[in-house]
């Protein structure tokens, strides 16, 4: 039975006593306390009513005598109190009758109320006689009302005898109600206790032995020891499951002390193999021969790896032949010098096809006709057998090979492998170096030669003169041949100057397009907005699915536009990049908010994974990197019909020691052919580029993401495999924050300061109609085209601003010298006559219109048109088709300032 079962059990059956008792107690003191109640409550009351109805007689009695005795002149005062005590007497009677229960004292009662009411009527009769015929009328009445009286008061006494006589009894079976209650008591108490000295020694007993067991054992442990002591399991009560978390808990000691130590003697191994690649580093640092660098580092690094024999071989090329040829060997059973080596061919035996197939070889239960270890005292058989290839940038170009009496360690089977590598750019180097002194013996011979060789050329000098001619005509030709190469050069030049203006004409055709395309969208964009909001509620259904699609295919368009221009600024390097610190919190939950809905759409699963090790902020272009992230996103939950979506992000180190940020977006999608996966990354080409494809789009995204990615010195890899769907990752260039980033952040709080309304909500949704910052402000749109106006003017007096139009830029002058009253313009840059740049710096010509805001209204979105309208003179820059909540925003903050 478990301790908390037996102390419920004991304490339940003390608690049932004690409930026992003290409802006995209860029981009693209620009994006693009832009659308490009606000793005080009853029997005091009662003498109390027939005292006062004694006083009371009394005093109406010696009233009437002095009535009798006294002057006339306060007769009246003396009947009308005798009266009023009459009328007390009553009261106090009728209360009796109603609280007096015992039959002797009713019939006394009774006999009490007649003599009263006798004595009453006597007494009134007196009075009466007192006020109409004088004292002298009253003549032996008064003896009459005093024999009455004395009647009443004998009556009296005798019911307040009878109620003492009550209330004695009540007394003496109060005191033996209160013995029995005293009895009880101590009788419940010394049961309680002798009971609970029972359970007490039950529960506790049995809980001091098994805590000594726990405590036994406890004290037997050791600190740091990986085999704890178990405490034996010997019932399911509480005790033994302190037992068993105790057991678990030395289980979890013992595998953190095993992992301590594995931890412990991994970092010892890594500061033993740092120190051991730096000897080998700085052993090789001024070696500067081939033979010296493998009889030293044999030296140094086979005793390092315990090993009891070895041997150095680099690869030799001659006449197209590789071969390789032994340059030091250790414990060998000869000194063999460099020159005259007996060679290995390429492939031929181990250390051939190790140097063929580049992988390490080991041998075990190495058979009698292999080499033998030897000493002075005697030989052995090496135990194991380890081929090691020497690698530089992929390639072979030596190998080692070591024995051993024991077995290699995989700490020094790590050692050989970084050793190996690290020999392999000593070995290059020095080749080099051999090439270069080489190379000075032949030019000092060639010297030599050619100082030899003086007195034939001053024989040749004739020779020289006679070509003297021959070479004045070819330099003639030369000539020709420089005037034709200057001639070919400024051809060149006038194509290079025809390509640059073929591209400004694109940029700007792009521009033009740009306004031409967004000027109409910017009025169905508004207007559809507009109806979408239907806030007259006289739209049915099916007219705002209709609106819906007209809203979707208008910002289809408008994306459509923006990467086609985003794809004309890289190729034109007119594209910069704006670093800030990017928050990858933030980046996280603005993808899963823009992505999840799509793909529960789709029915599809989408993940996030950021690896634990990913800085929290990253210094880059947190715009474009959204951007690339979104097509990537986009193309895969547009290709994946079933499945997931996921997007992990880790760190990545580079080939040459630098550090990535890796995007890795998979899907379960449809996949892409081998054929196809570099072309689409090109312009306006997909995978399946027929006209009856099941999935639309221009084919920009990837471009697009691809020339991004290069200007944030990164790259984009992918991997596919038709029907098996695909991976695309996005390799980012981890930078430090730099100083600039503090000053941003000092701007950042600046702006808190001078707009803390607006940065407290920065929320500005068209739903804000009662805005302080824009209700009743007067707002001059010029704009030379109608619809624009007209849906601007609609969506500005929605929000209950005041709205004037001017048709180009000469009007909208003209108005504000007319109206004094103009908040805010907002100008449109392309009209007739006069455009919004002219405007614009006519307007800030005037004293009066210098703090006064414009806003450009421009369909062109190159890079370079917001400088330009900057420079023109406008406050702030919007592009059409204008997104109205933005303008809300820009107007709000406009307007505040």
């Amino acid at each position: 039975m478990k301790y908390t079962t037996r102390l419920y059990v004991g304490f339940g059956l003390m608690i049932l006593l004690v409930t026992v008792m003290i409802a006995l107690i209860v029981g009693i003191l209620n009994h006693q306390n009832q009659d308490i109640h009606n000793l005080v409550e009853d029997r005091y009351e009662k003498i109390k009513l027939l005292n006062h109805i004694r006083s009371s007689t009394k005093n109406i009695d010696n009233e009437l005598t002095i009535l009798l005795q006294s002057a006339d002149k306060d007769k009246e005062e003396k009947v009308l109190s005798i009266r009023e005590a009459m009328i007390g007497i009553d009261d106090d009677i009728a209360v009796l009758k109603d609280i007096i229960k015992a039959q002797e004292a009713k019939a006394l009662l009774n006999t009490l109320i007649s003599q009263v009411d006798s004595y009453e009527k006597t007494v009134e009769e007196s009075l009466s006689r007192v006020l109409y015929n004088g004292t002298n009328a009253v003549f032996g009445i008064d003896s009459m009302a005093s024999e009455q009286y004395g009647q009443i008061v004998t009556v009296i006494d005798e019911l307040i005898s009878i109620q003492e006589g009550i209330m004695e009894d009540t007394l003496d079976n109060s005191k033996a109600t209160y013995d029995l209650f005293i009895k009880i008591s101590i009788s419940s108490i010394m049961i309680a206790l002798i009971f609970g000295y029972v359970v007490s020694k039950w529960v506790i007993r049995d809980i001091k032995t098994r805590f000594r067991s726990i405590r036994d054992v406890m004290k037997s442990i050791q600190y740091g020891s990986e085999n704890l002591p178990r405490l034996k399991l010997t019932g399911k009560d509480e005790i033994g499951e302190i037992a068993l978390a105790y057991n678990e808990m030395a289980q979890a000691l013992e595998d953190h002390e095993r992992m301590e130590r594995e931890y412990t003697e991994e970092i010892e191994e890594q500061n033993w193999l740092a120190k051991q690649l730096a000897d080998l580093s700085m052993l090789s640092q001024e070696i500067l021969d081939i033979l010296k660098l493998g009889d030293t580092y044999l030296q140094e690094i086979v005793p390092m790896v315990d090993a009891t024999y070895g041997s150095l071989y680099i690869v030799k090329d001659e006449q197209s032949l590789r071969y390789l040829t032994q340059v030091s060997s250790y414990a060998g059973a000869e000194n063999i010098e460099f020159e005259g080596k007996e060679k290995i061919k390429w492939g031929e035996g181990l250390v051939g096809q190790c140097a063929k197939d580049g992988k390490i070889k080991q041998l075990f239960h190495i058979p009698d006709n292999y080499i033998s270890i030897s000493s002075s005292i005697g030989e052995a058989k090496p135990n194991a057998i380890m081929i090691v290839p020497i690698h530089l940038d992929g390639e072979v170009v030596g190998v080692m090979e070591l024995a051993t009496l024991t077995e290699f360690t995989p700490l020094q089977e790590k050692l050989l492998m970084e050793a190996t590598k690290q020999l392999g750019i000593t070995i290059y180097r020095i080749n080099q170096q051999m090439q270069v002194r080489n190379l000075l013996e032949e030019a000092q011979t060639l010297n030599e030669e050619l100082q030899s060789q003086s007195e034939e050329l001053q024989l040749q000098q004739e020779e020289l003169r006679t070509m003297n001619e021959e070479l004045e005509a070819q330099y003639r030709h030369s000539e020709q041949k420089t005037k034709d190469l200057e001639n070919t050069k400024l051809e060149l030049e006038e194509r290079t100057k025809q390509l640059q203006l073929s591209s400004k004409y694109k940029s700007e055709f792009l521009a033009n397009m740009s306004h031409e395309l967004r000027t109409p969208l910017n009025s169905l964009l508004i207007l559809a907005q507009i109806l979408l909001e239907n806030k007259e509620e006289n739209l049915t259904v099916k007219q705002k699915e209709y609106v819906s699609t007209i809203y979707a295919a208008g910002k289809d368009l408008l994306n459509l536009i923006n990467d086609i221009l985003d794809l004309t600024k890289i190729e034109a390097g007119k594209l910069d990049v704006h670093e800030i610190e990017m928050n990858m919190s933030e980046l996280e939950q603005s993808l899963i908010k823009q992505f999840e809905p799509l793909a529960v759409k789709k029915g599809i699963q989408f993940k996030i994974d950021i690896e634990a090790g990913i800085p929290r902020f990253l210094y880059t272009d947190e715009q474009k990197v959204y951007q690339i992230l979104k097509n990537l996103l986009s193309n895969a939950i547009k290709f994946t019909e079933r499945g997931f979506v996921k997007l992990e992000v880790k760190k990545h180190a580079g080939s040459w020691g630098e550090t990535y940020v890796m995007f890795k977006v998979s899907d379960t999608g449809i996949g892409i052919s081998k054929q196809n996966q570099q072309l689409i990354f090109e312009a306006f080409q997909q995978a399946d580029g027929t006209t009856s494809r099941k999935y639309g789009g221009t084919g920009l995204g990837l471009s697009i993401s691809r020339e991004l990615a290069a200007l944030l010195n990164g790259y984009i890899t992918v991997t596919s495999q038709e029907g098996n769907g695909s991976i695309f990752t996005f390799y980012l260039p981890i930078s430090n924050l730099p100083e600039k980033l503090i000053s941003e952040q000092e701007a950042a709080v600046t702006v808190e300061e001078v707009y803390p309304q607006l940065i407290a909500d920065p929320t500005l949704l068209t739903e804000s109609v009662q805005d302080q910052y824009l209700v009743g402000k007067k707002v001059l749109v010029v704009d030379d085209d109608m619809r624009n106006v007209f849906s601007l003017t609609t969506a500005l007096e929605a929000i209950g601003m005041n709205v004037s139009f001017a048709e180009n830029g000469r009007d909208g002058i003209q108005y504000l010298q007319e109206h004094d009253d103009v908040d805010i313009v907002l100008m449109d840059i392309m009209m007739p006559e006069m455009d919004g740049y002219e405007a614009m710096s006519k307007i800030r010509k005037d004293a009066r219109f210098v703090d006064l805001p414009i806003v450009a209204l421009t369909a062109k979105a190159m890079s370079h048109d917001r400088k330009k309208c900057i420079d023109a003179g406008a406050s702030d820059y919007i592009t059409k088709p204008v997104n109205l909540e933005q303008l809300y925003s820009l107007l709000k903050v406009w307007l505040y300032k």
